[in-house]
């Protein structure tokens, strides 16, 4: 049970210091080990705190994110260059079916408003720069739930076919292949059918928007037709960038789609435009693509590091590496607690002052000049012992129990009435002290010239001062 008690002691970390009367002149005890210490913590201290000021002037530091699902029931898309991109990979032929003269499957474009079709689709064919492909430069999609007002449009959606060849879709020097090679392309299958659209994920560093493509691959077989869904889902950002206080910017983009693909049958899709056309349609139609906006959005909430932060963020790192102070507190303590009880060993045993401190001040004998004519491991182990007592002897309450002994031998030796008759005794300050102080303290320009062993044994306290003849020789 000591034992655990002791160790209690030891983990304390709110004992304090009893402070001691040194030789030194300064209020604190300093060290070569504790400055160095000190140089490395500071330079670490204001290199890592420059390094995170750089880091956040560049945008480097992740900003804090907070992502969120909604559902809406109104949004826009507008784009005016290149965005959904339809290429075939063809495997079995290297005719390019798309193409306006000699076209074998023509792209149309259907807008659908509100569910209903009222312009004549326009007529997408591939060029001799991309060939085998179908690009939608521009467009606007627009999603609409709760109906039409004066401050909202129209839900508005576009529906591309691909559908056999006729002349009435061609542009003016376009023209369809015969029947027969109409008929030998659509009864094979002929590879993949490429869908690409252009989208978009923001740069936290720079604050811009960086541009990347995502592909679906499906396969393209005129035989059988396929209803393909593709739902273009949109972000918000909004970007909280101000140094001290809110600061926020908003950007919509699209970030994502998904695409479903279901089967139907060759009679379906036909059908289901004519009855959502005005006009009279008859078309022959292999695979079909409804690009719409998806009522799911993403809502993304992004914070830039404030100058409060970082400035949190370097104080606990720098309170961290500051640890080390404690390294350097114990350091001195024992570089002084060594020096302190040394220096009393010697006023008992002069002899030892041939031993020589170390790195951390601890005194070890020194074998050139051993004067003990025994082993150095005795006189150490000696030492060691000296040590303990001179710890014992410089507390405190031994300091006060010293002074009382002392006090009762006096009184046993002189009697009471001495020691009160102390309390009135002190000693008279004379002219001639006093002009003697003065005379030491005047400047002189004279050199003297004193033998050496008058000057040995000259005593270096000139008068007779109380408080200073018992002082310890430096």
């Amino acid at each position: 049970m000591n034992k655990f008690f002791e160790l209690i002691e030891n983990v304390d970390l709110f004992g304090v210091q009893i402070s001691l009367l040194t030789n030194n002149k300064g209020t604190n005890f300093q060290s070569r080990i504790g400055g160095l210490i000190s140089v490395i913590l500071g330079s670490v201290s204001l290199a890592y705190s420059l390094y995170i000021l750089v880091l956040w002037t560049e945008n480097n530091i992740p900003p804090n994110i907070n992502t969120k699902q909604q559902t809406k029931g109104y949004a826009e898309f507008k784009w005016s260059e290149p965005l959904i991109f339809l290429s075939l990979q063809d495997f079995t032929s290297s005719v390019d079916p798309f193409r306006n003269q000699n076209n074998i499957i023509t792209p149309l474009l259907f807008t659908l408003r509100n569910g209903v079709i009222k312009d004549k689709p326009i007529a997408l064919f591939s060029d001799s720069l991309l060939p085998y492909s179908i690009i939608l430069n521009n467009g606007t999609l627009i999603l609409n739930n709760g109906g039409q007002n004066e401050q909202t449009e129209e839900m508005q959606e576009y529906l591309l076919v691909l559908a056999s060849c006729q002349n009435d879709y061609l542009q003016d020097d376009g023209y369809c292949a015969d029947d027969n090679t109409i008929q030998e392309y659509i009864s094979i299958y002929h590879g993949f059918l490429d869908i690409t659209i252009r989208l978009n994920q923001l740069n936290y560093q720079n604050n811009k928007l960086e541009t990347f493509q995502k592909t679906y691959y499906q396969a393209f077989d005129p035989k059988r037709p396929i209803y393909t869904q593709v739902m273009l889902k949109q972000q918000e950002t909004i970007i909280d960038d101000g140094i001290l206080f809110r600061n926020e910017k908003s950007q919509q983009f699209l970030n994502n789609y998904e695409i479903i693909n279901q089967e139907v049958d060759n009679r379906f899709i036909p059908h289901a435009i004519q009855s959502m056309s005005e006009n009279t349609l008859a078309l022959n139609i292999s695979s079909t693509f409804l690009f719409r906006i998806d009522n799911i959005s993403i809502v993304e909430e992004v914070s830039m590091p404030k100058l409060g932060s970082v400035l949190a963020q370097i104080g606990s790192i720098v309170d961290i590496i500051f640890l080390l102070q404690y390294v350097a507190f114990y350091y001195n303590n024992k570089l002084l607690e060594n020096g302190l009880l040394h220096d009393i060993v010697t006023m008992y045993y002069p002899e030892f002052k041939i031993l020589k401190p170390n790195l951390i001040n601890k005194f070890m004998i020194n074998e050139e000049i051993n004067q003990f004519q025994i082993s150095n491991q005795n006189i150490q182990l000696k030492y060691l012992t000296l040590l303990k007592g001179a710890k014992e002897k410089c507390r405190l309450n031994n300091i006060l129990y010293e002074i009382s002994r002392i006090q009762f031998i006096l009184e046993q030796q002189f009697g009471n009435s001495i020691l009160q008759l102390s309390h009135q005794q002190g000693r008279k300050i004379t002219k001639d002290q006093l002009e003697q102080v003065c005379d030491s303290l005047q400047e002189s320009n004279y050199l003297v010239v004193k033998p050496i062993d008058l000057s040995n044994q000259e005593i270096k306290y000139p008068y007779d001062e109380p408080l200073t003849i018992l002082i310890k020789p430096q």
